[in-house]
């Protein structure tokens, strides 16, 4: 893959934010680590323990019950809007071309949160999870992609 010199690479899931610079060519992936975030997201029954609410019906005896929030969902979602948005502030800032990496239930929450200018500078958008591991084993999978 052809990646610009100066090019951000984003790779991301709902805990692990890891932003990248390409330092070498367009044919040589070299890259050099921004910023680097991790969240510990606890699982939902840890961030909230109350019981969901119940509805009952004017007429009869039936009842319901309403579903759960699932919290830990919510802060994942939270966690990858504000790596989007901190993306956006860089990139936009230098108009530099972007590629993500991250897996698509993370890719589908990033994309509700793009900017209109942002979104003109994806180069592209790749369902990989690569958001823990080191710069060297990122570049050479961008090589080879």
């Amino acid at each position: 893959m052809l990646i610009d010199n100066g090019s951000y690479i984003l790779a991301l899931n709902g805990a692990n934010m890891a932003l990248y610079r390409n330092l070498g060519k367009a044919l040589h992936v070299e890259l050099e680590l921004v910023e680097k975030k991790r969240q510990h997201v606890p699982e939902t029954a840890e961030l909230g323990r109350d019981r969901p609410g119940r509805s009952f019906e004017r007429v009869g005896s039936r009842r319901s019950g309403y579903e759960t929030t699932d919290l830990h969902s919510q802060e994942e979602e939270r966690f990858i809007m504000q790596c989007v948005s901190r993306l956006d502030e860089l990139a936009t800032a230098e108009h530099k071309q972007v590629v993500i990496l991250a897996p698509p239930d993370a890719l589908g929450i990033a994309r509700k949160h793009y900017s209109p200018a942002l979104r003109k500078l994806i180069a592209e958008e790749i369902y990989r999870d690569y958001s823990a591991r080191p710069a060297k084993d990122v570049a050479a999978f961008l090589a080879d992609y």
